[in-house]
């Protein structure tokens, strides 16, 4: 599902205009970004948790060659699903 066909299909769930839909995705995702940015975890109760973690520098091998490359740390997000979409997707 693309970001027009969501906000299409919550529109139509929700009774609100596309444009009112999509500007509240918009500001929920943007809202969702600067919370990680600043090193904090965003929640949502039975859905899943958005976290930013860690990864520290590492060396790896390139394949197909003994070349060494050393990959420098770095933030990445991590979401661990919450038990009701587990169940939902099972």
């Amino acid at each position: 599902m693309k970001k027009t066909d969501f906000i299409a299909a919550v529109a139509e769930k929700s009774g609100l205009s596309k444009k009112d839909t999509e500007a509240v995705i918009d500001v929920a995702l943007a809202t969702i970004t600067e919370t990680l940015k600043k090193r904090e975890n965003v929640s949502f109760l039975g859905f899943g948790a958005f976290s930013a973690v860690k990864k520290n520098e590492r060396e790896i091998t390139i394949p197909g060659t003994d070349r060494k490359v050393k990959v420098p740390a770095k933030y990445s997000v991590r979401f661990k699903p919450g038990k009701l979409l587990k169940e939902a997707v099972e």
